[in-house]
């Protein structure tokens, strides 16, 4: 189970909050303004699936993107800001230093700037309020990884059976043509060797 407890000044505790997992980041926001934004849970889940289908290195136990799979990221949900929009009012609420310059993107970041909500108050919420609530949240969200991965593992699997397939079929075409080389070949042998042999009855006649 993720730590619940952040420590030290709110800017070190926004660090601790950017270094765990988005499903962390995400059940962290919804733990925290759930009276608010509890509508948008599932939507938070849709960003969190794609988080994890994006970071390729490591999928579900990452916690930010780099800047081209942020855009990507933007782009999948059709949001309009770009990172360094979300990193410029980011730095006017203090979230951000003036000189801090990350090369990575969590998906916190994107949360406040979407929701425009304190990220004082964000760091200091009390978590586990409404235990009931987000676990039933995250219950559909293992659920609907569940059933990313099974989709995965079957397309995998038919992409595995096509290429045997199609490699199947190569094989055979290729037998085939070998196959009509040598009748072609042996055809005209015959034919060679009935010319030679009528040239030679011709031959003996005259």
């Amino acid at each position: 189970m993720a730590d619940n407890k952040l420590t030290g000044t709110d800017e070190e505790k926004l660090h601790q909050l950017c270094a765990k997992t988005y499903k962390e980041q995400a059940v962290w926001f919804l733990n925290g303004f759930w009276e608010q934004h509890q509508a948008q849970a599932e939507t938070l889940w849709d960003y969190v699936l794609v988080c994890n289908k994006l970071d390729l290195q490591e999928h579900e136990n990452g916690c930010a993107l780099d800047e081209m799979q942020a855009h990507v990221f933007l782009e999948k949900f059709n949001e309009t800001q770009t990172v360094r929009d979300m990193r410029t009012m980011l730095r006017k609420t203090g979230a951000l230093g003036e000189k801090e310059r990350p090369k990575a993107v969590p998906l916190i970041h994107h949360l406040l700037y979407k929701y425009e909500v304190d990220w004082h108050v964000l760091v200091n919420s009390a978590q586990g309020d409404n235990s009931k609530e987000v676990a039933e949240a995250q219950k559909k969200l293992d659920a609907v990884q569940d059933a990313f991965k099974e989709c995965a593992a079957r397309d995998s699997a038919a992409a595995t059976a096509l290429l045997e397939a199609q490699s199947r079929e190569a094989a055979a075409k290729k037998a085939a043509e070998e196959a009509a080389a040598r009748e072609a070949a042996a055809k005209k042998a015959a034919e060679e060797a009935a010319a030679r042999e009528a040239a030679a009855k011709k031959a003996a006649e005259e």
